[in-house]
């Protein structure tokens, strides 16, 4: 009986070669539970693994890019590490790394300065404001503060404090072209925080700040914005709506009521600081709802409303949307104040939108920031960020103009 002839020594080679991968895969596959690669993300605080690495000395910028996570946003804590080992390829020895991973920024390096004490210091402005029958309205929608979208918190506080002085600005730009304009208003329009967890998915690696935080810098903004606007006019209204990032979630639904909504809670320490230093700003006032999700008010012969939008189903057109939720409220007064509104701002869709027909408009507000690829992803376009304005007298709305 002849015998096979034996195999080439390169095709040899290859088949120990060959087991040799599968007994270092083998090995690999065979370290101890709970080490393999991933990043677990709570919000502000999280867990990496970085998986079999070679070396004893990891390179936590390279592990945290790997993952998603930019070094210059996220690191690790130094004193978290562990590590475990193995016998790898060729007898090596093989780690892997686990540690706790933190946001390196806080929003508390913002705007640090307390929000009651400066009230309490506020000066009455020495030259009287101008008095006038024109109304400036200013449409403050979906910051969504702590979101890493359009440049982050960095960029979200930029652009809060900037309007601390264009807002002035705009209004002595109307006055040197003869609007009189003695009353101001300011409206909380809604999602002025991002939130933590629970609007939509992943949402966790989209945030760069805690809760506290958000709110830290919301209320510090909003204090800074509506002290602005009090030197500029006789008279100033600040109103507010809540939005769906507001909101108390848990898996994904609201668990307590319509009112529980931090977009209006935030108001609340504010109005009440303001009531401290009545002779500073004694003409600023608040109109906080408790439990409804519109707000409206008269303005010179002309119903205003305010309403985050988020009430309204959406569609391909956001304008359409909202214009039949309103219609549906002219019918079945849900929203009295809607009901019988010939102006309706609203916000959520983050991008302008203006809809007139029949002797009534609706505004879209966009966000504050370029929002992320998500919206890019469905709609192909982005988004053109700032703060809407307008002027409101007897002939109606007009100098409509972002903020930017």
């Amino acid at each position: 009986m002849s015998r096979k002839p034996p195999k080439p020594l390169k095709d040899r080679l290859a088949t120990v070669q060959g087991e040799a991968d599968t007994t270092d895969a083998l090995r690999d596959k065979n370290m101890p539970p709970g080490w393999e690669a991933g990043v677990n993300w709570e919000g502000t605080e999280g867990t990496i693994s970085t998986g079999p690495v070679d070396s004893d000395q990891p390179n936590w910028d390279k592990m945290l890019s790997a993952r998603g996570l930019d070094p210059e946003v996220y690191e690790v804590e130094g004193d978290s590490v562990k590590f475990s080992s193995w016998d790898g390829a060729g007898g090596t020895l093989r780690f892997s790394f686990k540690a706790q991973i933190r946001l390196k920024r806080p929003a508390s390096y913002i705007l640090q300065e307390d929000v009651y004490q400066s009230i309490r210091k506020g000066k009455k402005v020495k030259q009287k404001p101008p008095s006038g029958s024109c109304h400036f309205v200013i449409a403050l929608s979906d910051w969504q503060v702590g979101n890493r979208d359009g440049g982050g918190v960095e960029e979200q506080a930029h652009k809060i404090a900037d309007l601390v002085d264009l807002i002035p600005q705009r209004i002595a730009d109307l006055r040197k072209m003869g609007y009189k304009i003695g009353h101001v208003v300011v409206a909380g329009m809604g999602d002025l925080a991002e939130g933590t967890c629970g609007f939509y998915p992943a949402q966790e690696f989209r945030v760069e700040v805690d809760r506290r935080d958000q709110m830290k810098l919301v209320r510090r903004g909003l204090t800074d914005i509506i002290k602005a606007a009090a030197s500029t006019a006789k008279q100033v209204t600040v109103l507010t709506v809540g939005g769906n990032h507001g909101e108390n979630r848990s898996k994904g639904k609201a668990y307590t009521t319509t009112g529980d909504n931090d977009d209006v809670a935030v108001f609340e320490p504010i109005a009440e600081a303001f009531q401290e230093n009545k002779k500073a700003y004694g003409h600023v006032g608040f109109k906080i709802p408790r439990e409804q999700l519109s707000m409206s008010i008269g303005l010179a012969g002309h119903i205003v409303a305010f309403t985050h939008g988020h009430l309204s189903r959406p569609s391909q057109n956001a304008a359409q949307s909202l214009w039949v939720w309103w219609q549906k409220q002219a019918m079945g007064r849900g929203h009295p104040g809607v009901a019988d509104a010939n102006i309706l701002i609203s916000g959520h869709y983050h991008h302008l939108n203006v809809k007139e027909q029949e002797g009534r408009a609706l505004f879209i507000c966009p966000s504050l920031t370029a929002v992320g690829e998500y919206f890019q992803d469905n709609m192909g376009v982005k988004t053109q960020p700032g703060t809407l304005t307008m002027t409101v007298d007897e002939s109606g709305w007009g100098n409509l103009h972002l903020i930017n």
